[in-house]
């Protein structure tokens, strides 16, 4: 249970050799590559970058065409519940079969009948749209029963089509008619706001009668088609109709190819694997025969690495590989916990990967993490539902690797939840009264209690943080170090409890007397060495008073574990209420609609207090404990292997 212990390795090989070494690598699933590209060492100096920028940039073109398809046939295809998409899951294929599948794949094929029938589609909805709008603009003249080919061919006369506000109807007709004479004016159709009008005006009165119009806000229309109005509109919906036939024809076809999306997501996946293997080529030097590879690799694993480059190589190579130093922040970070704890890494991982030389807090944070979550939410009902609910998807679902690790978290948290609501009699808040009644400690009686349990189990997490600084100033040959800032800080905050707590705790005065000279002790001690770093002794005592300051951290530290009995009574009560509102309601309405708000209130209050414990829970971790001896700061080891978007890719067999 630790950090894995790495190793990097470089080899040399022949350029000749360099595709098979990478498959190899690939499928290994247990290296990462150092980029020598931006190392500047002298002895490198003589070699060339490597790349396949051609090779990648196909590939790229290649999956851009087979992610197309896919989001496609994804739009097309029938949606499928939650429930029953974790229950399906991804598939599984090995490195082996996804090659054998993908290879005898006929996707371009495929994808260019995709493309076309995009492509149609995309005409079809353009011309709909624009029949559309035409027929917007042609409905106020539907009633218009003569042709505008006749009306262009008028010839002492002409036509003028178009629209006015509808407030100037009366009085712009009585100008026009009185004005323009031997003229014909008609409206056609009323909008809310608008006129539509057409008048007929011989040609010598043209100027004079647009000249009115424009006086009264007249909107000129020029339609371009010839024949009549409501026989054109009628000719465009008859054309709307064949299109939406057409595209119903060419939807159906896209549903009938969705039995290619697996397919697809082969192809994708295989493409994926070929583009991360040609873009870790940006990472080697080259001659023109010779390929240098530089990478981590755990060192229980590079007997096997070893043996794989010499079965791919036939032997023809040069390999050197060396341990790790503590003091190198570059060493990239894995950690290795067992099954109880493995689930933990999620809460250090949101926060930071330890560095190198530091120690995995997970097996330290775990157990403190558990049983701060468990009296936070504390409801055995609530603890019951987790476990069932996570015993069940880590059961039928087929979960990838990240999802299966959060199931197994919130599996493993439900276990002090249950625990912790047996001990505050809680069952879906006091649903089961002979439960609360046996409880050993009553929230909304016992406050004062849990809030001591909950500042001793802070006393007890922060001590054991000092303890955990301690072991590692030990582990780095600085036993003298774990004096000064561990063994004094247990001396000033032991003294302060036994003085300050002697009369709640009911100590003997000799106890009390020997906490204050112990506390004073530990206090001297901080003042003459936390500021051993700097120069002088006015610098040093400086440092030393101010460090000594630091004891009021760890008074706010103290106050915020206050959060656990605060969150734990939370949900209790927020509980509690729902079922006193449920009793509330007048038989027989109380079993009909009780069962409904019950489930419905006691899901959202599981989720909303599992949530704040969640939370809550980490934010101690991170602030009150870590500060006390962890960094933080590691690079993620990032394992040159299959992404598994769409498939999951397996070893198979074994390299």
């Amino acid at each position: 249970m630790a950090i894995v212990k790495m190793s990097k390795f470089t080899l040399l090989a022949f350029e000749s050799q360099k595709e098979a070494l990478l498959d190899n690598f690939h499928k290994f699933e247990n290296i990462e590559f150092v980029n020598l590209q931006e190392n500047e060492e002298e002895n490198l100096q003589s070699l060339v970058k490597d790349s396949e920028n051609e090779k990648v940039s196909y590939i790229e073109g290649e999956q851009a065409k087979v992610k197309f398809a896919l989001d496609l046939l994804i739009k097309h295809s029938e949606k499928e519940g939650a429930i029953k998409s974790l229950v399906k899951g991804k598939s599984s294929l090995d490195y082996e079969e996804l090659e054998t599948l993908a290879t005898k794949s006929n996707y371009k094929e495929n994808y260019q009948k995709l493309k076309e029938r995009d492509n149609d589609l995309s005409k079809m909805k353009n011309e709909e749209a624009k029949i559309k709008s035409e027929i917007e603009l042609l409905t106020p003249w539907i009633q218009l029963d003569v042709s505008f080919e006749d009306l262009k061919s008028l010839n002492s006369s002409i036509f003028i089509m178009g629209s006015l506000p509808k407030a100037f109807k009366d009085v712009f007709r009585e100008k026009f008619e009185s004005e323009i004479p031997c003229s014909y004016l008609e409206v056609i159709s009323e909008g809310t706001k608008v006129i539509n009008i057409i008048t007929l005006v011989y040609k010598e009165y043209e100027d004079k009668a647009r000249e009115i119009l424009k006086n009264y806000s007249f909107n000129v229309i020029n339609l371009k088609y010839d024949g009549i109005s409501a026989e054109i509109v009628g000719e465009f919906k008859k054309r709307l109709g064949e299109i939406l036939k057409e595209e119903n024809d060419i939807n159906t076809e896209m549903k009938n190819d969705c039995r290619y999306m697996e397919d697809f997501k082969i192809v994708y996946e295989y493409l994926s694997n070929k583009h991360i293997k040609a873009s870790a080529c940006k990472n080697f030097l080259k001659t023109e025969n010779i390929i240098a590879i530089e990478g981590w690799v755990p060192t229980e694993s590079s007997k096997d690495l070893e043996k794989l480059i010499k079965s791919t190589t036939k032997e023809e190579f040069y390999l050197e590989i060396e341990k790790a130093s503590k003091e190198d922040d570059k060493v990239p970070i894995l950690l290795k916990n067992n099954a109880v704890v493995d689930p933990f890494e999620i809460i250090v991982s949101m926060y930071s990967l330890p560095k190198y030389s530091e120690i995995d807090p997970t097996p330290v944070m775990a157990p403190f993490y558990m049983v701060f979550f468990g009296m936070m939410l504390g409801d055995l009902g609530y603890g019951l539902v987790m476990f069932v609910a996570c015993a069940i998807a880590i059961k039928k679902f087929n979960l990838d690797a990240g999802q299966k690790k959060f199931a197994k978290f919130f599996l493993l948290l439900s276990i002090p939840t249950a625990i912790s609501g047996i001990i505050y009699g809680s069952f879906f808040g006091d649903i089961i009264p002979y439960i609360s009644a046996h409880s050993l400690i009553k929230p909304g009686e016992d406050i004062l209690l849990l809030l001591i349990i909950s500042i001793v189990l802070g006393t007890i997490q922060i001590y054991f943080g000092l303890g955990v600084k301690g072991y590692m100033l030990i582990r780095d040959g600085k036993p003298m170090d774990a004096v000064y800032d561990v063994l004094t800080w247990y001396a000033a905050l032991t003294g302060a409890f036994l003085l300050l707590g002697g009369d709640m705790l009911k100590l003997s005065p000799g106890v009390v007397s020997i906490g204050k000279w112990v506390m004073i002790i530990g206090m001297v001690a901080l003042v003459l060495t936390q500021g051993r770093q700097n120069k002088g002794v006015g610098a040093k005592l400086g440092g030393g008073l101010y460090g000594l300051y630091g004891i009021s951290g760890y008074i706010g530290d103290l106050v915020s574990y206050s959060r656990i009995m605060a969150l734990g009574l939370a949900g209790g009560f927020i509980a509690s209420a729902f079922n006193m509102l449920i009793k509330m309601i007048p038989a027989p309405f109380n079993i009909i609609f009780g069962i409904f708000i019950f489930v419905f209130a006691q899901t959202f209050n599981l989720l909303l207090s599992a949530l704040s414990a969640f939370v809550h829970s980490a934010r101690l971790q991170y602030v009150e404990y870590f500060s006390k001896f962890y960094e933080g700061g590691g690079k993620a080891f990032k394992v040159f292997k299959s992404k598994n978007q769409y498939i999951n890719v397996i070893k198979g067999k074994q390299i």
